[in-house]
C-alpha cells in the first residue's frame, strides 16, 4: 500500500486533537477539584481544632482568648487563622482560615466549618481591606469632611440631604443661589495620620447637575501642618451632567509626612465654571486605604465589613468587594 493512503487525514488529525483538550480539560478539573476538597479537609480540620481548644480555654479562664495564641492555637500545616474576640474574657470569638485561595470560618455559636470568612476578615487568600475614612458615607455631620466654597464668584449652600446619596442615607449637596464663577469649589477630607514611605489611594464619588472638568489632588502637611512640597493633582477628568463618577489618586507619603488632605471637586484646567442659581454639586463615598490601589467602596455596614469603633465614626474594615 502507497504510504500516501496509511497517513492520517486532517479531519482525523483535528479529531484527535479535539478529544485530547476533552480529557486534559477533564483531568484539569479533576485535579483541581481534588486540590479544593485537600484545602477545604486541611482548613476545616484547622478549625475544630482551634475551637476545641477556645472551649477548654474558657472552662480555665472564664471567658475566650483576645488571641489564638492564648489558647496555644497558631498557623501551621498550611493554614492560616484569623481571629476576633472582645477584650477577655470574651464571651463569642471568629476565625477565618486560609490556604490558598480556600478559606473557612467557624465561631462560637457556629461550630460546624462555614465556607467563606468571619466579617472583617480577608477571604480566599485575599488580604482583609480597611477604608480609613471614619465617616465614609457622610452619614453625619462634618467628621473630617470640610466645604471649600471660597472666591470672587456666586455663593450657595451645603446641606446632608438623602437626595445627594451614592450609598448609605444621605451625602452633601451644594446649591447656589447666587450666580457666578471664579470660585475654588470642592470637598476636602483630612486624614491626620500618615505613615511616611507608604502608599495612600483616595477615591470619592461627585455628581453634578451640570458638565464640566473635575480632578482630585491631595496635600502632605508635616507634624507641624505645613505643606511638603508642591500640590499633587490626579487627572482631570469630563464627567456628563447628573452622572455619579469616582474620582481617585493614588500618591507615596512623603519622608516627613504626618497628614494629608484628600481634595475633589470641580477644577477645570480652564478654571471654574460660572455657575446659576439651582446649580447642585452632590459628594458622597470616601474610601482611603494605606495601599498602592483602590478597592470598590466599602464601609462597616458593607457585607463582611465591621466597624472598628462606633457607626459611621470609626474605620471600617472587610474583604474587598
Amino acid at each position: 500500500m502507497p504510504l500516501l493512503e496509511r497517513a492520517f487525514t486532517i479531519v482525523e488529525l483535528l479529531i484527535v486533537i479535539v478529544i485530547i483538550g476533552i480529557l486534559a480539560t477533564i483531568t484539569i478539573v479533576a485535579f483541581n477539584g481534588i486540590q479544593e476538597r485537600a484545602r477545604a479537609s486541611a482548613v476545616s480540620a484547622g478549625l475544630n481544632q482551634a475551637s476545641k481548644k477556645l472551649e477548654l480555654y474558657t472552662v480555665d479562664n472564664g471567658g475566650y482568648p483576645t488571641t489564638l495564641a492564648d489558647a496555644g492555637m497558631n498557623d501551621g500545616n498550611g493554614v492560616a487563622y484569623q481571629y476576633t474576640a472582645a477584650a477577655a474574657p470574651s464571651t463569642t470569638y471568629c476565625i477565618t482560615g486560609t490556604q490558598g485561595s480556600t478559606s473557612y470560618w467557624i465561631s462560637n455559636t457556629s461550630k460546624s466549618p462555614t465556607k467563606g470568612g468571619c466579617p472583617g476578615h480577608g477571604q480566599g487568600g485575599v488580604a482583609a481591606v480597611t477604608n480609613l475614612a471614619t465617616n465614609p458615607s457622610v452619614e453625619t455631620s462634618g467628621g473630617g469632611w470640610l466645604s471649600r466654597w471660597y472666591g470672587s464668584g456666586g455663593n450657595g449652600t451645603l446641606a446632608l440631604t438623602s437626595l445627594a446619596s451614592h450609598d448609605g442615607l444621605q451625602g452633601y449637596r451644594k446649591t447656589w443661589t447666587v450666580a457666578g464663577g471664579g470660585q475654588d469649589i470642592g470637598m476636602s477630607y483630612a486624614l491626620s495620620s500618615v505613615t511616611p514611605g507608604s502608599p495612600y489611594s483616595f477615591g470619592a464619588y461627585i455628581r453634578s447637575s451640570v458638565t464640566t472638568g473635575h480632578k482630585p489632588f491631595i496635600i502632605w502637611k508635616d507634624s507641624a501642618g505645613t505643606q511638603i512640597g508642591s500640590i499633587q493633582f490626579g487627572a482631570e477628568v469630563s464627567i456628563p451632567a447628573n452622572t455619579w463618577y469616582r474620582l481617585a489618586i493614588t500618591n507615596t507619603a512623603p519622608a516627613n509626612a504626618a497628614s494629608v488632605v484628600f481634595v475633589w471637586g470641580p477644577y477645570p484646567s480652564s478654571g471654574s465654571p460660572s455657575a446659576i442659581v439651582g446649580q447642585t454639586l452632590d459628594f458622597d463615598s470616601l474610601m482611603i486605604t494605606q495601599s498602592p490601589s483602590l478597592p470598590s467602596y466599602a464601609d462597616g455596614s458593607s457585607p463582611n465589613w465591621v466597624w472598628s469603633g462606633a457607626t459611621n465614626s470609626s474605620t471600617s474594615t472587610g474583604p474587598a468587594l
